[in-house]
C-alpha cells in the first residue's frame, strides 16, 4: 500500500488490462467499478459490472481533487 502524493489517501497501484499503473483507492467502495486481484507479485485490475459479487474498487482518478496533475495522455 501507499499514500497519494496529492491529497496523502492510501492507494494502492495495479495493472490493468492495458499494461499500464494505476492507482485505486485502497478500501473497497460499493460504487467501484474494478476488482483487484494479486497475481505474480503484482495486483490486477479488472472492470467488471454493476452486478458483480465481492469487494469493488474505485480508480483514485475519481476522487483525487488533484487527480489533474498526475493524468497522463493516452
Amino acid at each position: 500500500m501507499a499514500n497519494c502524493r496529492s491529497c496523502k489517501a492510501s492507494i494502492v497501484w495495479a495493472i490493468t488490462s492495458t499494461g499500464r499503473r494505476m492507482p485505486f483507492d485502497a478500501k473497497p467502495d460499493s460504487a467501484g467499478r474494478f476488482t483487484l486481484t494479486p497475481r505474480g507479485g503484482d495486483m490486477v485490475a479488472e472492470h467488471v459490472g454493476t452486478d458483480h459479487e465481492g469487494p469493488l474498487y474505485r480508480s483514485h482518478f475519481a476522487t483525487c481533487l488533484e487527480a489533474d496533475r498526475f493524468r497522463r495522455p493516452r
